[in-house]
């Protein structure tokens, strides 16, 4: 891997904060940079085209019995927590 090390115009630099801010999750601007890059170059030619990612999940086989997972969910996991008697790290 090589290093480079760039200067960004005020405007481009901006962008990528607020960008990188709007985000649930907050990314490193070096990944956002070369995501940004590798699109740009697989546009173009120059690499190959990038594979699509894709979310696979895969539904459990048997449910968990609750019908408000997705709501209650911090009550269910501490009772499952506590009916299980799990150490108090994993808690």
């Amino acid at each position: 891997m090589q290093f480079l090390n760039i200067t960004l115009p005020d405007a481009i630099a901006n962008a990528l904060k607020a960008y990188i801010s709007a985000q649930e999750v907050p990314l490193p601007e070096t990944a956002v940079v070369e995501t940004a890059l590798t699109e740009f170059l697989s546009e173009r030619g120059y690499l190959p085209p990038q594979p699509q990612k894709s979310l696979r999940l895969t539904s459990a086989p048997k449910g968990s019995g609750f019908q408000d997972t997705s709501v209650n969910y911090d009550k269910i996991i501490a009772e499952q927590a506590f009916k299980q008697k799990l150490p108090p790290k994993l808690l």
